[in-house]
């Protein structure tokens, strides 16, 4: 019996060479810096009781970054699978592109995101033992947040290849027909699709004359260094907490430039109620960032010694605002983010535009029963309890909390997944 189960499994997996590498386009050639090559080559997806291969989900999930992998695991609690999960690299999302930058969140945050699911529980200990030396209080930086994700992402392929297939590629369309997602032509096919497909920094600057440098490269002071020197005057446009992380770093440079800052109000910080609430949650400065501020910023450290000039630009006459950015040659925008660009999505016959795309931001909800949108493409709105604005909800935790909040609600409205528990297999 053993090996007519082990043959039956031999001809599944040699039926399955011949598609996979076609199974999604534009697959990625990226490493998987935390394990063997192998174990993305070798996914395939699950094998139903007679031995076929399966190109029919429950749930699609596009995104393995923070938001996506808080959706797969939600999805898996709410028992919404099997779940077909896509993304190019599996590396944790645009995590990986700030391994050096100190996060805003404090430790015990990303330890609760890591503990949370029930589905990684048995992965959790070694996920966050990253951050043993570190204290839960304060922030850390975020190759730990990085290597968190990583890990709970290896260890959701290693226990649970049954009810989760990890597809390393694209989602470039997906057609809602007879109530399936058709997903890139045919290959797969799902009844619910979750974009947790990020974003990436605004770069439309005001000033086109003056070189651009890229946020991403103004976070990493290695990178930075090489970018900029003592003969420049870079201009930096913001507050926010990116902003501060490249004045730091732009005026604690050995030999730095000058820096122009234009903003439109003055720091922000984050206050910690003894209850718990935090006041300025998402747009208050937190951690280095606010440390830094307090001591360099407010104090006019950098404006005594000739280095930099802060302009309000609210305030201040549009001409000396030009005067100032004349004597700057490049420029770095810290003012927020962009969604990355989505797949083709045809409803109805019918392809959608991106204005087309809103999401109910106490839902995740794009189309009811079928489409949603989590992350930071896809924020949560929360109120802030004293000033009483809208923010976006953004940080690990809060992907988790929000997600887990909608998605086992749907799941226990809509009784698990919905006649889907039970994998489909192809003819």
């Amino acid at each position: 019996m053993a090996l007519a189960a082990g043959a039956l499994i031999k001809r599944s997996l040699s039926r399955l060479i011949g598609c996979r590498a076609e199974l999604f386009a534009a697959a990625s050639t990226a490493r998987f810096h935390s394990a063997p090559e192998t174990l993305w080559q070798n996914t395939v997806p699950p094998l139903d009781s007679a031995g076929s291969l399966i190109n029919r989900f429950a749930s699609l999930v596009v995104g393995a970054g923070p938001a996506g992998l808080a959706v797969a695991t939600s999805l898996l609690d709410s028992a919404c699978d099997p779940i077909l999960w896509v993304d190019p690299h599996f590396q944790s999302g645009r995590l990986h592109s700030y391994l050096d930058v100190p996060s805003n969140t404090k430790t015990k945050l990303f330890i609760q995101f890591a503990e949370w699911p029930q589905h990684t529980a048995s992965s959790a200990p070694e996920a966050v033992r990253h951050f043993q030396d570190q204290d839960p209080d304060k922030g850390c930086q975020l190759q730990l947040a990085q290597e968190m994700v990583t890990s709970m992402t290896h260890g959701l392929h290693r226990d649970h290849a049954d009810k989760v297939c990890l597809q390393r590629g694209r989602v470039t369309s997906m057609v809602l027909e007879d109530g399936l997602w058709n997903i890139n032509e045919g290959r797969a096919f799902a009844k619910r699709a979750y974009l947790a497909t990020g974003s990436h920094p605004r770069d439309d600057s005001p000033y086109p004359d003056l070189q651009k440098l890229d946020l991403d490269d103004a976070l990493i002071p290695s990178k930075l260094s090489g970018l900029v020197s003592s003969e420049d005057t870079v201009c930096v446009i913001g507050s926010s907490h990116s902003a501060v992380l490249v004045l730091m770093n732009l005026l604690e440079m050995r030999d730095g430039p000058k820096v122009v800052n234009l903003h439109r109000s003055p720091m922000k910080y984050a206050k910690y109620l003894t209850d718990g609430t935090i006041i300025l949650d998402n747009t208050g400065l937190k951690g280095v960032a606010a440390d830094w501020s307090r001591e360099k910023i407010e104090t006019q450290h950098f404006e005594q010694t000739g280095r930099l000039q802060r302009v309000n630009i609210s305030e201040t006459p549009q001409e000396a605002v030009q005067q100032a950015v004349s004597a700057c040659n490049k420029i770095v925008s810290a003012v927020g983010f962009n969604r990355n660009p989505l797949p083709k999505i045809v409803v109805e016959g019918k392809q959608l535009s991106s204005n087309d795309i809103r999401h109910d931001p106490h839902s995740g909800v794009i189309i009811p029963d079928r489409l949603f949108g989590y992350g930071i493409a896809f924020p949560e709105k929360v109120v802030d309890p004293e000033y009483g604005h809208t923010e976006n909800n953004i940080g690990l935790l809060k992907f988790m909390k929000y997600v887990r909040k909608t998605c086992l609600a749907r799941a226990r409205t809509e009784g698990s997944a919905a006649g889907f528990s039970v994998m489909h297999r192809t003819a």
